[in-house]
C-alpha cells in the first residue's frame, strides 16, 4: 500500500513537471536566466527523455522528501514531549484505570479498537508486560478510524470503572470489528454490571476523558495507530516484542530527559523513570 502511494505521488510529480514544461513554466524561468528559446526546448527534451528513461528518479525524489518530512516531524514531536508529560501527570488519576503496572518506566500506547496493526501488536505488548514487572503501560483510548471505535472506547472506560479494563481490552480486539453492539456483547460476556456499563459509557466525564486524550494525541502529531511513546522516544506504527523491549531498555538505561524538563516546576516527575 505504501509503495503504491509512493508510485502515485511520483507519477503526480512527473505529470506536474511535464505540465509545467508544456504550459510555459520552465521556459519562463529558463529565459529569465538568459536561455534562448531553442536552448529551452533542448532542455525540455533532455529532461523529458531522462524522466521517461529513468522513471525511478521520481521515486527517489519522493523518498528523499518523505525522509526530510519525517525528520522535521520527529523534531517537532520531540519538542512537545515535555508538554505531553505534564499533561499525562495532570491526568494521572483519570488515566489510572486505563493503566497496567506501576514500574520505573512507562510505555504509552495510542490505539484504536478497529486498528488491525494494534490488534497485531497486542500479543507482543502482552508478552512484554508479562516479562517486565517493572513496566507501566498507559493505554490511551484514541478512536480515530470509525464511529464504532468511539463507542467501544466509551465502553472500555466503563469496564475500567469495574476493574476489568485489560480483560475488556484483550476481548475487544479478539472480537473483531469494533462497534457499540460488539463492545456491549464483550462487556456482558465478561460478567460486568450492564446497567452500570451503559450509564458510565454515556456519562459526560467519559466523553470528556476521550476528548482530552484526543487533544493530547493531536498535540503530539499522532495521526495513526498504534503510536508508542517511551521516555524520549516515539514509535509510530506496529512494533514487535524486540522493538518495544528496546525502547523500554534504552529508557531504563539512559533515563528520560524530557520527563525532567516536564517536572520543573510542577510537572511530571523525572522518570528514569519515564
Amino acid at each position: 500500500m505504501k509503495k503504491t502511494m509512493k508510485v502515485a505521488a511520483a507519477a503526480i510529480m512527473a505529470a506536474a513537471l511535464t505540465f509545467a514544461m508544456y504550459r510555459g513554466g520552465v521556459p519562463a524561468m529558463a529565459q529569465t536566466d538568459g536561455f534562448t528559446e531553442d536552448q529551452v526546448k533542448s532542455i525540455e527534451k533532455i529532461v523529458k527523455d531522462y524522466l521517461v528513461n529513468h522513471p525511478e528518479i521520481m521515486l527517489e525524489v519522493q523518498e528523499a522528501y518523505e525522509k526530510k518530512l519525517e525528520a522535521k516531524r520527529g523534531e517537532a514531536t520531540r519538542s512537545r514531549l515535555p508538554e505531553f508529560y505534564k499533561s499525562l501527570a495532570g491526568m494521572k488519576s483519570e488515566l489510572a484505570p486505563l493503566s497496567i503496572g506501576n514500574g520505573d518506566v512507562t510505555l504509552v500506547e495510542f490505539f484504536d479498537y478497529n486498528c488491525g496493526y494494534c490488534r497485531q501488536t497486542l500479543p507482543e505488548l502482552l508478552k512484554l508486560i508479562d516479562g517486565d514487572k517493572s513496566l507501566k503501560v498507559q493505554f490511551m483510548e484514541y478512536p480515530i478510524l470509525a464511529p464504532g471505535s468511539s463507542e467501544a472506547a466509551k465502553i472500555a472506560i466503563a469496564a475500567a470503572k469495574q476493574g476489568k479494563y485489560l480483560e475488556f481490552h484483550k476481548a475487544m480486539f479478539a472480537a473483531g470489528h469494533a462497534s457499540k453492539d460488539t463492545a456491549l456483547k464483550v462487556a456482558e460476556q465478561l460478567g460486568l454490571d450492564m446497567e452500570k456499563v451503559k450509564a458510565d459509557s454515556s456519562a459526560p466525564e467519559t466523553e470528556a476523558l476521550i476528548a482530552k486524550i484526543s487533544e493530547m494525541g493531536k498535540r503530539m502529531f499522532v495521526d495513526g495507530t498504534p503510536t508508542f511513546i517511551v521516555g524520549d522516544k516515539t514509535n509510530p506504527g506496529a512494533a514487535d516484542y524486540d522493538q518495544l523491549k528496546l525502547l523500554v531498555d534504552e529508557t531504563r538505561k539512559d533515563g528520560c530527559k524530557t520527563c525532567a524538563e516536564a517536572s520543573a516546576p510542577g510537572g511530571a516527575k523525572d522518570e528514569k523513570k519515564s
